[in-house]
Parts: structure tokens; C-alpha cells; sequence
């Protein structure tokens, strides 16, 4: 069942809150889809902050991250001069996310995780996949995979530390975004409460998603037209 409203006020202000980390092109793409449901305006973007402290390893970061309708990903790449070419199909929806700011890492960031809820039908949901972009301080993933409930991308050997950035993972899914958790790791370090990203519901992609706005002009040409008859 998909619950992309079902949320605590506390889960909401985490996300809201989150949201307003960052403003990087991932975070901020006009590109990215919306149904309505994202936390942006109906768009599903955003940046989240992760922090956090255990046994002396420690953690501070950005993660940039948007869902994408198809062929809305080559658009981004387009309009941002990055190269590569969008891996989804007709008729899924690409997942996105970017490591943009390591602001201390001890011993350095090795995971990043990404929550797929095992109640939801999955469907054919892509491998997670990495597109680099040539930044000087770009770190690649040396692993990763479907882990059934999460979707994970290894930088071990590989780890950021202060002032490193990822390239772009991503995984692809027929199924529309809902809410779900995020982790970042550097050695025990992780987020005490892992905020909330874009990850595939159970919705089936839907070709023509209608904009907020149409939605609402439509419900209020319903009602103007039911008040008419009425009155007659």
C-alpha cells in the first residue's frame, strides 16, 4: 500500500528540515518528477544533513538526491554539462542520489544506503549503478548491490574524507517515489535518526502524471459543474 502522506509531525519536520540542507543541481532541478506527493512543491527532490558520532569514528555530510520521470535524467545531464545518458526505460522511474559535502569523516565514508520497502512490490528494480562526473575530488564506489530491503552503494578502500564528493548513484524502478530512510557510514558513525529520500512505492509509474495545479482546476471545474445542476 502506498503511504507517502503517512507521516508523524516529527517525521515531518525531520523531513522539511532536512530538505533545506543543501541547493545543489541535484537538489534543485526543475527536472525532477512530481506527482504531488514530494516534499518539494510536489517535486521529488531535496538534500539532507547526516550526522553523527560512536567510539570516536565520526560523520558530517550532504546527500543530494531527486527522482526522475523518463527522460527527464538526460535532460538534467543536459542542462548541466555532465556527461553519461539516462539508464531507465519508457516506463520506470530513476532514483538519484550524490555524497556533495563531506565536512569531517573519520575514519572516512564507506556506505551509502538507501531503504526499499520489503511490503511494496518491487517489480524490476535495476542494480544500483554510478555515473561519474570528472570532479577533481570525486571518489567512486568500489561495491554494492540489491539488498532486498536497501539498496547500497561499497566505497571501501575507497573512503570520502573532508572536502570529497560522489559521482551520481542510482537505481531504477517502474514503481512511483515514496518516503524512505537513508544511511550514510563512516566506520560506526552513522545518522541517529536516518532522514527520509526518495525510494519506489507501489504505485505503478504512471505515463501522464498530472501537475498539482491541473489536479486542483480540475476538482473545482468538478465542483463548479455538480453546483450548477444543483441549482437547477
Amino acid at each position: 500500500m502506498h503511504r507517502p502522506l503517512v507521516l508523524s509531525l516529527a517525521t515531518l519536520g525531520v523531513l522539511l528540515i532536512s530538505h533545506a540542507a543543501g541547493a545543489g543541481p541535484l537538489a534543485t532541478t526543475s527536472r525532477a518528477l512530481n506527482d504531488g506527493f514530494g516534499p518539494d512543491a510536489g517535486r521529488w527532490r531535496g538534500s539532507v544533513s547526516i550526522a553523527g558520532a560512536a567510539f570516536g569514528d565520526t560523520l558530517e555530510a550532504e546527500v543530494d538526491w531527486a527522482a526522475f520521470g523518463p527522460g527527464q535524467f538526460q535532460q538534467f545531464l543536459d542542462d548541466n554539462g555532465y556527461p553519461g545518458a539516462d539508464p531507465s526505460g519508457a516506463n520506470e522511474v530513476l532514483y538519484v542520489y550524490q555524497i556533495v559535502s563531506v565536512t569531517n569523516a573519520n575514519p572516512g565514508v564507506d556506505t551509502l544506503t538507501v531503504g526499499v520497502d520489503p511490503a511494496d512490490g518491487r517489480g524490476a528494480v535495476s542494480a544500483p549503478s554510478y555515473l561519474p562526473l570528472g570532479l577533481a575530488n570525486e571518489m567512486a564506489p568500489t561495491g554494492g548491490g540489491d539488498n532486498t530491503t536497501s539498496m547500497d552503494w561499497f566505497f571501501q578502500n575507497a573512503e570520502l574524507q573532508a572536502g570529497d564528493v560522489s559521482g551520481l548513484l542510482m537505481f531504477s524502478s517502474p514503481f512511483m517515489p515514496e518516503y524512505d530512510f537513508l544511511q550514510v557510514n563512516s566506520g560506526l558513525a552513522g545518522p541517529v535518526v536516518s532522514p527520509l529520500v526518495a525510494s519506489p512505492s507501489d504505485r505503478p509509474f504512471e505515463v501522464n502524471v498530472p501537475e498539482p495545479s491541473a489536479v486542483a482546476l480540475a476538482l473545482a471545474c468538478t465542483a463548479a459543474v455538480l453546483g450548477c445542476k444543483r441549482r437547477r
